[in-house]
């Protein structure tokens, strides 16, 4: 187990035991308050609608966010390498992508311009120092270097779990790993005046074994006792490196035959305790931690409306019209998938959902919906057509009041034409978060479902939410 010495952080994936500290990837964490980084390279959550060249083309939005967080783990890795850190890049294979450069060129005149905007490849590996080339290369086989000295403990504990994925070329001051035929080197440390710089093949472990599933609630994922067990030898391990590694980095870190009973001191036993004491404690708040960050998603689920696509905007589509006293769902029979249907006392309504990067909806979704409308009503069990209701998010990565018209305006005579609702869900957000926080305002939510109802072909106008009015002491804090 991790004695307590060192505190480890690991960037952009989680690893079983309280030793470990997740830092999600989108964050601002310096690596200066760790004494070891283990970090998996990666662009983290983005978003693409759209491709260019076979690979995912950023939105402008993700093309922005995802250049600074490469640019501030790049910084951040040269500098707690050169502050004594231990840093371990898991060499993945890449996540490559395309991004927007910000550079807009135009050509030709009058109806004939055309606008170019510039992209450029983006890579996970832009954010890793000392790296000329990185390909992906996947094996099981590797031989160790001679003379592998403070590295040779580690690799004889974790070489089952690390098949490579990458070959690397660089500046090394030594090679540790090659691919086992050819010279093609896939594992090397980069020594700085008081760190270390490691590149190494990523950790594999059989999920079915470290990683269960909550009986109740399939989403919530914890690992096993065995998992809890891997990662305090992996803790172990990594600081027995970084001590190694300290110490002129030509040491060996302390064999696992060492912590056999007959060479341990009297005081070890008792502060060991306490130590583990303490990590099922840790364990025990990191569960918590994990279930109340779910219970934090979930309670925050009605934002989506303001920023989502897909399937996560139809949920929370489904979750608004709930609060708006619907009885809600998604609809899928044979070769039937339609987003929502969704009935009240006023009426049943056929629902689809858009979502647009930096685009109105189009006329498309309109026939899309009449399609739905006709195919629904054909079904048995319908005496009467639904009414339909196009739900729009579009230019969804913008604040609301900035965006432009959510509809255009073949989609706007069109849904004039067959009488469908349009909903800009942001316009949805604000009566559904007061529903939520007051769910016994039947009236209040009666008013939004006959706005619904009303709207034959123009965007629905959704009533103001009453207003809260809440009374402090005077002199009182909070």
């Amino acid at each position: 187990m991790n004695k307590g010495r060192h505190r480890i952080f690991t960037v952009g994936f989680d690893l079983p035991g309280g030793d470990f500290e997740y830092v999600n990837f989108e964050s601002d964490q310096t690596l200066l308050d760790a004494d070891i980084v283990l970090l998996k390279p990666t662009l983290g959550n983005y978003y693409s609608s759209e491709g260019f060249q076979g690979k995912p083309l950023l939105s402008e939005h993700s093309s922005f966010s995802v250049g600074e967080r490469l640019k501030h783990w790049r910084s951040e890795i040269a500098a707690a390498a050169n502050a004594g850190k231990l840093v371990v890049i898991y060499l993945a294979k890449p996540v490559e992508c395309h991004r927007y450069t910000g550079i807009t060129n135009f050509s030709g005149t009058g109806r004939n311009r055309v606008q170019t905007n510039i992209v450029e490849p983006v890579s996970s590996y832009q954010a890793v120092p000392n790296l000329k080339t990185v390909t992906p290369k996947s094996g099981k086989e590797t031989r160790l270097e001679k003379d592998p000295g403070y590295f040779a403990e580690y690799w004889n504990q974790f070489s089952t779990y690390s098949p490579y994925e990458v070959e690397i070329e660089g500046e090394f001051s030594k090679v540790l790993l090659r691919a086992r035929s050819g010279e093609r080197i896939v594992g090397a440390a980069v020594h700085t005046k008081l760190g270390a710089l490691l590149f190494l093949p990523p950790l594999h472990f059989d999920e079915k074994k470290f990683v269960r599933y909550d009986a109740a609630h399939e989403k919530e994922r914890y690992w096993t006792e065995e998992a809890g067990q891997f990662g305090a030898r992996l803790a172990s391990s990594l600081s027995g490196l970084a001590e190694a590694i300290r110490r002129e980095r030509s040491s060996t870190p302390p064999p696992a035959w060492t912590g056999e009973s007959k060479y341990r001191l009297a005081s070890e036993a008792d502060i060991e305790h306490r130590v583990a004491t303490l990590t099922d404690q840790i364990t025990q708040l990191n569960k918590e931690r994990v279930s109340l960050r779910d219970e934090l998603s979930r309670a925050g689920s009605l934002r989506r409306l303001l920023y989502e696509q897909g399937k996560q905007l139809e949920s929370a589509v489904l979750e608004a019209l709930d609060l708006l006293g619907f009885k809600a769902g998604r609809f899928v029979e044979g070769e039937s998938e339609f987003d929502a249907i969704f009935t009240s006392p006023e009426g049943r309504c056929l629902g689809e959902v858009e979502g647009k990067d930096n685009k109105a909806i189009n006329v498309d979704k309109i026939s899309q919906l009449e399609r739905n409308l006709h195919e629904d009503f054909a079904r048995d069990q319908v005496t009467e057509y639904a009414k339909g209701v196009l739900f729009g998010n579009a230019y969804r990565l913008l604040p609301p009041n900035e965006r432009g018209d959510f509809f255009t305006d073949k989609c706007t005579s069109a849904a004039a034409r067959v009488k469908v609702a349009l909903v800009r869900t942001p316009d949805l957000f604000p009566s559904a978060k007061y529903l939520k926080e007051h769910p016994d305002d039947k009236a209040y939510a009666s008013e939004c479902r006959e706005a619904i109802f009303y709207a034959g072909g123009t965007v629905v106008v959704f009533p103001d939410p009453p207003v809260t009015v809440t009374s402090v002491l005077k002199g009182s804090r909070g």
